[in-house]
């Protein structure tokens, strides 16, 4: 085998490819699912100050309105039935974990309701944070 790939006539150096190590960061599918897990049990229990806990801000908010975005929990929990509205409350509930759309920006809920993934706690995001609500489209 090669050890370069050429595509277009750009020459690709060949990745390194090593297996996954134990010390790092359990799957996206495996964070997503247990994520969708805690918000749905956050939501059936009506513990808005457990979902906000789950929001990454600032948080985009894609309503008929316009967008809104919000900075902070206090904000979030101010429009909270504004936010969560019972188009997004039912998607979440009845969102299967096995089921979620992921791609590079995130994983959605839905029809795209809403969206989430890994937070970056810094510039070079590294290591991923938690996954958090990125944005929601009530």
């Amino acid at each position: 085998m090669a050890d370069n790939l050429v595509v277009m006539g750009t020459r690709i150096p060949r990745p390194t490819l090593q297996a996954p190590s134990a010390t790092k960061a359990i799957s996206p599918d495996r964070a997503y699912a247990a994520f969708l897990s805690r918000l749905q049990s956050a939501m059936r229990s009506g513990n808005r100050r457990a979902v906000t806990g789950l929001i990454s801000f600032p948080l985009r908010v894609n309503a008929a309105g316009g967008v809104r975005t919000y900075r902070d929990s206090k904000s979030v929990e101010r429009d909270f039935d504004r936010i969560f509205t019972p188009r997004v409350k039912q998607a979440i509930a009845r969102q299967r974990a096995d089921k979620l759309f992921v791609r590079d920006q995130g994983a959605m809920i839905g029809d795209g309701e809403l969206w989430f993934d890994h937070s970056c706690p810094n510039a070079a995001c590294s290591p991923l944070g938690p996954v958090r609500i990125r944005a929601i489209n009530p």
